[in-house]
């Protein structure tokens, strides 16, 4: 009887693994369509998880054997370092995107400055060959032989 009960507790708690399995599968296929906040909420939510597995874990631990409780707790060590680790490592992925950012917002604001100062230039040439083109034509008018100039002179310079 004792081994049908405890054989029966393995089955549940083997389709629990199944579904939380099933769970991380669809949770990454998801993850991969979302957004960065999403996943962001997404990832907190799988750590809230853990934490409570983590508590309902050590409370049905409570009455086991010692050998048991011992072996427990060197799970329980195992997992908690390995929690620790993969959220050190999404701390460090998150640190690494933040500066991956800053990266591509400082080359981009490189970039429009070398615009900036390519407009400039360009800018500044025109205004070089405007005002050599403006002395150009009060030289040339200064040496023309004087006369009044007719509404059809300035006409012809100057085309409306």
């Amino acid at each position: 009887m004792a081994t049908e009960v405890h054989t029966t507790r393995l089955s549940e708690k083997l389709a629990d693994l199944s579904r939380r399995a099933k769970a991380a599968e669809d949770a990454f296929d998801a993850a991969r369509m979302e957004n960065k906040q999403k996943l962001d909420a997404r990832i907190d939510q799988a750590r809230t998880s853990v934490e409570q597995l983590k508590q309902r874990i050590q409370t049905e631990a409570g009455s086991a054997t010692e050998q048991t409780k011992a072996q427990w707790q060197e799970l329980q060590t195992r997992l908690a370092k390995r929690v620790d680790k993969m959220k050190a490592d999404f701390d460090s992925r998150k640190q690494q995107f933040a500066s991956d950012r800053a990266i591509v917002r400082a080359d981009f604001a490189e970039d429009e400055a070398t615009a900036a100062i390519a407009d400039a230039s360009g800018a500044i040439e025109y205004a070089r060959y405007a005002v050599l083109s403006a002395a150009a034509a009060r030289l040339d008018a200064d040496s023309a032989t004087p006369r009044t100039a007719t509404r059809q002179d300035v006409d012809t310079i100057s085309p409306r």
